[in-house]
């Protein structure tokens, strides 16, 4: 599956960007970005980033210096770095429920 796509003409470019690129904000860098609620699901299997740092967002306090709050952070069982991807019958319920209170609170 891999081998074809870097066999073509260019494909050394692309692996080199992908590889040698910054990976950008930190999500704490961009929650200061954000004025509404955020909620977090992840995967527990995520072989790139720890429970513990996911965990940790829950506790930004974000009301309090203007930016959105992480206001829920779950984790998903047996799921790994992309949870939509890979557990959509799980993540898509957890969406829909965030999008009917946002919905239900603003009126």
């Amino acid at each position: 599956m891999l081998l074809n796509p870097l066999l073509e003409p260019g494909s050394a470019a692309v692996v080199f960007d992908t590889l040698s690129y910054s990976a950008g904000p930190l999500p704490e860098q961009l929650l200061r970005e954000v004025s509404c609620p955020v909620e977090v699901v992840y995967g527990l299997d995520d072989p790139w980033t720890p429970a513990a740092r996911v965990e940790k967002l829950a506790t930004l306090d974000g009301e309090t210096r203007g930016w959105g709050a992480v206001k829920k952070v779950t984790a998903l069982k047996g799921v790994g770095h992309c949870p939509h991807d890979e557990a959509p019958e799980l993540v898509n319920p957890l969406v829909v429920d965030f999008v009917k209170r946002i919905a239900e609170a603003r009126g």
